[in-house]
C-alpha cells in the first residue's frame, strides 16, 4: 500500500514476516529494544521516518520499546517497534496493552497471557477464574493485571493480580470506600493505577480521583471533583467505561467536567492545593480524551470521524497550566495515551499528514509539538468520488423535458452545493444544500431553469460541486466538470433556450420578451417573472406575428407591419432580435397576420397566413431566405371575417401540419386542423366563453409534454384581467384542458399591451 502523504517512507516488507509464532508462544521481535525508559525526548530528536501501518489501524496499548495496535477491519493486532519501524502481527486473539508498559495481555475468558514485547521470554499464563464469573479485567500495570471485583455490598473492589517466581497473587488495594464505585481507571505512570472513584471517606460521599501505589497496593493520592461526568457508555464488547476521562502526573491531575449549562469543562489542578485551570468547550456534551505534558493539559474529544457537526473540541489542543497560551496539535483526536517516558503518544490525524499515531512531546520553544510517529494512509480530507448510478452528463436536450441527474459520493457525512454556470452569460442554477444518503451519495436533478427560474440557455457550461464535511474537519471538498445544453430552437423562442418565450408590444412602444416557463408556471410559487426589452419604438406597428425561423438562422423571427403597409422582418440572433428588413408594401390590405404554426404545407419552411378585409384568408409559403421571406401567395379560403381572432397554435393532435384555432364574434372557439399541404379540414367546435380574452397566442410547448400549448390575456370590465394559459391534451376533440389563471402582480408593459 502507498502512503503518498508519509514522506521518504520506507517500505516495512517485514511486517507479517517478524511475527515469531511458535506453537502458540508469541516471541519479541529480534533485536528489540530494551525496556529501560529512555529520557524524555523533544520533537526536534524524532525525525526519523513515519511507520506504514495498514489502514484502519488504532492504538491500542503502549511501552518504551513500541506500541499495540489493531485494525478495525479485521482485528488484527499488531506491535510496532520504536527503534527501526518494524512490525510484528500477533497471532489471533484479542489484545489489550498497557499505558506506558510493553507488556501486552491476551485475553480468553478468565485466561489471562502476557506478553513482554520488549525482552521476549516465554509467556506468563494468569487465571482469574478464582475471582469469580463477575471479574472484570480493568487494566494492565507492568506485568500486573487490573480487576474489578463486585463486593458482597455496593462497592466494588480493586484486584491486583500478578504471577511472579510462577506464582499467582492476588492483592486487594486498601484504602478505597467500602461503598467504592469505580467510573474510570488507568495506569498512565509505571508503578500507579489511577481511578476515578464515587464512595464514601470521612462521612462524605463525593467522587474522587484517587491514584493507587502498586507495590503497596494502597490508595496514596485522592482529589475531589464534584461534577466529574459519571454516564456510563458502551464501548461495543470493551467493556464499560466512564465519559470522564482522568490523567495525572507526580504533581497535577486534570480531568471533565460537566459545566452548570451541561457542556464540557477541561479542569487542572495540582494533587496538593485548591486553585483549578479551567477549559471550558461549549460545544461538547460528551467525553474528551486527556493528557499532561509537564505543565501543559492536552485534550480533544473523539468522535470527530463521524461527527454531523463542527466542534473545535475535535482537535488536539494543549493548554499552558502555568499561562495563558494555547497549541493546536492535530486536527482529529482518537484517543490520549501516556508514555513512560513523560511525553505522549497519540491516535489521531492531521489534514496535511493524514491519520496515523502521534508522538506529542516539547517542541524546539518548549512548547507541545506532533511529531508523526507511524501513518495509516487515511486522510482528513474530505475525499470524493463519482456516483455509480449517475455519471455526469455531457449534453441534454431541456425542451424535451430531459432533466439531467448529477450525482457523486463522499467518503463521510456532508452538505454539498451544486452550481451550474452557462459559459458565455455567467448566469447560475444554485442548488439547494444537500446531505449524503446512508452510503454518502448525492443525487440533485436540474429541472432546466437559472436561480431566476427563467429557462436555461443553450450553450456551454461548467459544473461545480462543493462538499463541506458536517464535522467541520480539513477543507471543502470540490469537483468540477463541464457540459452543454442542446435544446434547440423553438418557433417562439426568441432567449435561445429552446423554450417559448410571449412577446408583449405596450404602449410606450417597447418590444417585451417574457421566459413563458417562468412567467406561466414559476410566477405561481412567488418567483417574479422577468421582463427582457428587446426592440423599442414599436408604436410604429399595427400587426404582428411570430412565425418562427423564416430566413435559415435558424432562430425564430417576428414580421412586424407599419401604418403604411409596409411588412418588415424582424431577424431573431437566438438572443433577441437583429436589424429589420422591408419585406414589402401592400399588406395594409389584411386585418390579421397569422404566425406560429411553423410549417403549414408540409415543405419545412416556415410559413405566414393573412386574413385579408373581405374574409379571405391567404397562404405566404416561406422560402427560408431573409432577403425574401415568403413565396407567392395562395388563397386558403373565404369566410374568415366572422372572426376576431386568429391563432396558430402548431400540431394540437398529431397532425401532418399546424393547426388553427379561430374564435367567432359570439365567443365561440372553433379548431381548423391542418392538412398538410397548405389547406385546411372543416371546422371543430371547442367551446364557448372565449371573448372574455383579448389575446389568444400559441406559442408552442410550454410546459415541456411533447404537445403545444395555448396562452391567452383577458379584458374585462375594462379592468385588465389575469394572464392564463390552456395545456395541450393531444386530443383534438378536446385540445385544451381548463383554464389556469396565472399569478400576475403587474402588467405585462405600460398601458395597453398586445401579447403575441
Amino acid at each position: 500500500m502507498n502512503h503518498p502523504h508519509l514522506p521518504g517512507r520506507r517500505l516495512v516488507a517485514a511486517v507479517a514476516a517478524v511475527a515469531a509464532v511458535t506453537s502458540g508462544v508469541l516471541a519479541a521481535p529480534a533485536a528489540a529494544a530494551p525496556a529501560t525508559p529512555p529520557a524524555a525526548p523533544s520533537v526536534a530528536g524524532q525525525q526519523r521516518d513515519a511507520v506504514a501501518l495498514p489502514s484502519g489501524a488504532r492504538l491500542w496499548g503502549n511501552g518504551p520499546s513500541g506500541f499495540l495496535t489493531r485494525t478495525v477491519s479485521d482485528g488484527v493486532f499488531r506491535w510496532t517497534r520504536h527503534a527501526d519501524g518494524v512490525t510484528t502481527v500477533l497471532p489471533a486473539g484479542e489484545y489489550r496493552g498497557a499505558e506506558g508498559g510493553d507488556v501486552v495481555v491476551r485475553i480468553a475468558g478468565s485466561v489471562h497471557t502476557l506478553y513482554d514485547m520488549a525482552s521476549g521470554g516465554d509467556p506468563v499464563v494468569i487465571d482469574t477464574a478464582f475471582l469469580g464469573a463477575s471479574a472484570r479485567f480493568a487494566g494492565l500495570t507492568g506485568s500486573t493485571l487490573v480487576m474489578e471485583v463486585p463486593g458482597a455490598g455496593d462497592g466494588t473492589g480493586l484486584h491486583l493480580v500478578g504471577k511472579p517466581s510462577g506464582t499467582v497473587v492476588d492483592r486487594v488495594v486498601t484504602g478505597l470506600p467500602g461503598d467504592a464505585v469505580i467510573h474510570r481507571n488507568g495506569q498512565e505512570r509505571a508503578g500507579t493505577v489511577t481511578l476515578l472513584v464515587t464512595g464514601t471517606m470521612d462521612g462524605v460521599k463525593a467522587k474522587r480521583v484517587t491514584l493507587v501505589d502498586v507495590a503497596s497496593a494502597a490508595v496514596v493520592r485522592h482529589k475531589r471533583v464534584d461534577r466529574a461526568l459519571d454516564d456510563e457508555v458502551s464501548e461495543g464488547g470493551m467493556g464499560w467505561r466512564a465519559l470522564s476521562d482522568i490523567s495525572t502526573s507526580a504533581t497535577r491531575v486534570v480531568w471533565s467536567e460537566r459545566s452548570a449549562s451541561g457542556a464540557v469543562d477541561v479542569v487542572a489542578g495540582r494533587w496538593d492545593g485548591d486553585g483549578t485551570v479551567r477549559v471550558a468547550l461549549p460545544l461538547t456534551r460528551n467525553s474528551v480524551s486527556l493528557g499532561l505534558l509537564d505543565d501543559w493539559a492536552v485534550y480533544g474529544r473523539s468522535a470527530g470521524a463521524t461527527a454531523l457537526r463542527p466542534d473545535p473540541a475535535f482537535a488536539l489542543t494543549a493548554r499552558s497550566l502555568t499561562g495563558d497560551g494555547s497549541v493546536r496539535l492535530l486536527d482529529r483526536t482518537t484517543s490520549v495515551r501516556a508514555e513512560a517516558d513523560g511525553t505522549l503518544l497519540v491516535q489521531g490525524g492531521t489534514v496535511d499528514r493524514g491519520e496515523g499515531v502521534y508522538r506529542i512531546a516539547p517542541g524546539p520553544d518548549g512548547s507541545p509539538a506532533a511529531t508523526l510517529v507511524a501513518g495509516t494512509g487515511e486522510t482528513l480530507a474530505l475525499g470524493t468520488g463519482g456516483h455509480p448510478s449517475f455519471p455526469p452528463p455531457t449534453s441534454v436536450n431541456l425542451a424535451r423535458g430531459e432533466e439531467p441527474v448529477f450525482g457523486w459520493t463522499v467518503d463521510r457525512a456532508s452538505e454539498s452545493r451544486l452550481v451550474l454556470t452557462h459559459t458565455a452569460s455567467g448566469k447560475r442554477w444554485t442548488s439547494e444544500l444537500g446531505w449524503t444518503d446512508r452510503a454518502n451519495r448525492f443525487a440533485m436533478e436540474w429541472t432546466g431553469m437559472f436561480d431566476d427560474h427563467s429557462s436555461a440557455t443553450n450553450g456551454a457550461y461548467t459544473w461545480t460541486v462543493t462538499s463541506r464535511p458536517l464535522n467541520g474537519i480539513g477543507p471543502d471538498a470540490v469537483r468540477t466538470g463541464t457540459f452543454r445544453v442542446a435544446s434547440g430552437n423553438a418557433p417562439h423562442d426568441f432567449s435561445d433556450s429552446g423554450v417559448p418565450d410571449l412577446l408583449v408590444r405596450d404602449e410606450a412602444g417597447r418590444l417585451i420578451s417574457y421566459d413563458a416557463r417562468q412567467t406561466l408556471y414559476e410566477a405561481r410559487f412567488g418567483h417574479a417573472r422577468k421582463a427582457s426589452v428587446i426592440g423599442t419604438g414599436w408604436t410604429v406597428y399595427d400587426r404582428f406575428a411570430a412565425p418562427g425561423d423564416l430566413g435559415g438562422s435558424p432562430h425564430a423571427d417576428v414580421v412586424a407591419r407599419d401604418r403604411s403597409g409596409v411588412l418588415w422582418l424582424h431577424p431573431g440572433k437566438g438572443q433577441g432580435l437583429g436589424t429589420r428588413t422591408k419585406v414589402g408594401g401592400g399588406w395594409q390590405v389584411y386585418d390579421e397576420l397569422v404566425g406560429g404554426s411553423g410549417d403549414v404545407n408540409g415543405d419545412g419552411r416556415a410559413d405566414l397566413l393573412a386574413a385579408d378585409r373581405a374574409g379571405v384568408l391567404w397562404l405566404y409559403p416561406g422560402t427560408g431566405k431573409g432577403s425574401a421571406p415568403f413565396g407567392t401567395r395562395k388563397k386558403v379560403g373565404g369566410g374568415w371575417g366572422a372572426y376576431n381572432e386568429i391563432s396558430a397554435v402548431g400540431d394540437l393532435a398529431g397532425g401532418r401540419a399546424g393547426d388553427l384555432v379561430a374564435r367567432d364574434r359570439t365567443g365561440v372557439l372553433w379548431l381548423y386542423l391542418g392538412k398538410g399541404d397548405g389547406t385546411f379540414a372543416a371546422r371543430t367546435r371547442i367551446g364557448s366563453g372565449w371573448d372574455r380574452h383579448s389575446d389568444l397566442v400559441g406559442v408552442g410547448d410550454v410546459n415541456r409534454d411533447g404537445r403545444p400549448d395555448l396562452v391567452a390575456q383577458g379584458r374585462a370590465g375594462g379592468a385588465f384581467e389575469t394572464l392564463s394559459y390552456y395545456v395541450g391534451t393531444g386530443n383534438w376533440r378536446a385540445p385544451f384542458s381548463s383554464r389556469r389563471e396565472v399569478y400576475s402582480p403587474e402588467q405585462l408593459g405600460t398601458g395597453e399591451t398586445i401579447l403575441f
